[in-house]
């Protein structure tokens, strides 16, 4: 539930000599209102950032100098909002000293400084112009004290290259995973005992995914860390225990089945969080990404079901992971009940995920569309 206090989000302003840049660091955007005219932009919407849930917020900024509002334009996509006002045609050779009218200082906004970019023909004259003209001490004083202005851009390369090589990996590991199994059921026609033949690729996949939930902890990507957790957990939980500990669910051909969806899923996924570190957009990669899952996320969801329920008397029997009593610790633990548990709390999850998902497909090919 979205709160009834308006709050600020965090946004990242920059400039070229053309235009002003706005990066609002909002997830999950419900609702959204925003009002551009010549001279200031309001904004409101329900959306989540950083480690809150979905609250409120909004503002309101009177500009510098005025702009063109019939060209300036708004995009929301997963992780935030970007907006681009585009400065009148008798301003463009002038660099603003700082984005609001006020000189104030608003904590919630803060210079983008890789933003700051101006054309190669003119960097040497306008810069110095501009800095002559326009840039006031304070502006010279927060260059010289923000600390994105001594971090070298080599870092930013570094985590842009890192992603690229972690997606692209998955992606040729996923792709090998689905073409084995294609490649299996084709020669034999069956897939039973499989599992054998992917289990290596899937399991060091499934392990490298723990950094989706390192990423945005350390800042290399943005947005929620919680899902990916969520994710990584059930899935690890399924791979390492319940069908690792069971030889006799290994044989099934409900296991490859499994890792066929997982696998069919990240195909998609992956290329398009590589498309979107590069800038670029493609239509077929993105509609994919969001309209595969419709069908995946519950076959999905029901194999994994099947998995644990197959396996709900391997475990009775076994015991294994249950501590019974008596013991030194006097604590008991079973098993089998947790897996009971968990296939009731499965469908729940899906839903969540589910809405989530229509929720990116909305703001990402819906909005688009029109």
């Amino acid at each position: 539930m979205a709160s009834s206090i308006d709050l600020h989000p965090p946004i990242h302003w920059g400039q070229t000599l053309n235009s002003v840049s706005l990066r609002i660091g909002l997830t999950d955007v419900k609702y959204p209102k925003v009002d551009i005219n010549e001279s200031s932009i309001k904004f409101q919407a329900t959306g989540c950032s950083g480690s809150r849930g979905e609250q409120l917020y909004s503002f309101e900024i009177e500009l510098f100098e005025k702009i063109d509002a019939k060209t300036s334009t708004y995009r929301i996509n997963d992780r935030e909002i970007n907006v681009n006002l585009k400065k009148k045609k008798g301003d463009t050779n002038n660099a603003w000293p700082r984005l609001t009218k006020a000189s104030a200082k608003l904590p919630w906004l803060k210079a983008d400084f890789d933003k700051m970019a101006f054309s190669e023909d003119e960097s040497d004259q306008e810069q110095k112009k501009a800095n002559n003209n326009n840039f006031n001490d304070d502006m010279y004083k927060s260059l010289r004290q923000d600390p994105r202005k001594t971090k070298p851009k080599a870092f930013l390369d570094h985590r842009t290259n890192w992603l690229l090589f972690y997606n692209l990996f998955q992606f040729t590991a996923y792709l090998l995973v689905f073409s084995r199994l294609i490649f299996y059921f084709i020669a034999r026609g069956h897939l039973r005992n499989a599992y054998r033949l992917v289990e290596n690729p899937i399991k060091l996949c499934q392990s490298l995914a723990v950094l989706e939930t390192i990423h945005p902890l350390i800042g290399f990507t943005k947005g929620d860390w919680t899902s990916p957790l969520i994710q990584f957990l059930g899935r690890n939980l399924i791979l390492f225990v319940v069908i690792n500990f069971n030889n006799e669910i290994k044989a099934s051909p409900v296991v490859p089945c499994l890792f066929l969806v997982w696998s069919f899923v990240e195909l998609f996924r992956y290329p398009y969080y590589g498309i979107r570190l590069l800038n670029k957009d493609n239509r077929i990669i993105a509609w994919l990404r969001y309209t595969l899952w419709i069908v995946l996320y519950p076959l999905g969801a029901f194999l994994e079901g099947l998995t644990i329920y197959k396996s709900l008397n391997y475990y009775q029997s076994k015991r294994y992971f249950s501590i019974d009593l008596p013991n030194a610790m006097n604590f008991s633990f079973n098993f089998v009940l947790f897996l009971q548990i968990y296939l009731v709390l499965l469908p729940l999850g899906l839903i969540h995920m589910m809405q989530h998902m229509w929720n990116q497909r909305k703001k990402t090919l819906i909005k688009k569309n029109k």
